[in-house]
């Protein structure tokens, strides 16, 4: 076999390798929940989408759950974020409601990562639909299950009016872990009784990354395969 031969199966095999490592491992979006109208109290378990990480567990708990109308899945969904569904189809959300009732909520997604060795990567899209909803939340992660919770960088703030993407790179801190865990904690709001007084969270997104090296890695097959192209 020649060397142009050769650097093209090499090629070949790092760019698809790394494509099949960045992986989606779990995506919920909310478009197949029932509406709760009115909002309820009760705390909410979810079950990814079709075609993810069987493992994958999403959780949705109140903190104050003597507070009716509170939590819930309403119609008022974005396309940010959209991994998996028609990007022309917004769908539904996630809402957190009573401004401080809110005030302790968790989102949580715990899963197996025994399997995976890349950084693991949460990302989702977020509003504060309005000014006295909860304002913030606190990422955290735990790789024992839950027993023990250690936080992620600092607080973060909720934009209000508008969709916004984050993303919360968690490296490898995550990965190996058999019962991993992360979550975030939403605090602020003001003590109202007002639904409208809510934050809605959309798309939230589980994903196995590429390391940047490996990454370069990419560029490097990628080079390869045009400089073969281009003497072919």
């Amino acid at each position: 076999m020649n060397a142009k031969k050769i650097t093209l199966l090499v090629a070949s095999a790092i760019l698809g390798s790394t494509l099949h490592a960045g992986a989606l491992l779990a995506f919920w979006d909310f478009n197949e929940e029932a509406i709760t109208s009115p909002l309820v109290n009760t705390p909410f378990t979810f079950d990814p989408n079709a075609g993810a990480q069987p493992t994958a567990e999403l959780s949705m708990v109140l903190a104050d759950t003597g507070s009716s109308n509170t939590f819930g899945v309403l119609a008022e969904g974005t396309t940010e974020n959209d991994l998996v569904n028609d990007p022309a189809v917004a769908g539904n959300a996630f809402s957190f409601s009573r401004g401080l009732r809110s005030n302790g909520a968790t989102t949580s997604i715990s899963f197996d990562a025994t399997e995976i060795t890349l950084p693991v990567e949460m990302s989702f899209a977020i509003n504060r639909i309005d000014s006295n909803g909860v304002n913030a939340y606190q990422a955290s992660y735990s790789i024992d299950g839950g027993d023990n919770f250690i936080d992620f960088g600092d607080s973060q703030s909720i934009a209000q009016g508008s969709w916004v993407i984050h993303t919360i790179n968690f490296g490898t801190l995550l990965s190996g872990a058999e019962e991993a865990i992360v979550r975030l904690t939403y605090s602020g709001g003001v003590q109202n009784w007002s639904t409208s007084h809510r934050t809605n969270i959309d798309n939230i997104a589980l994903t196995a990354i590429p390391e940047p090296g490996t990454l370069a890695l990419v560029g490097i097959a990628l080079g390869s395969l045009l400089l073969f192209r281009r003497r072919k």
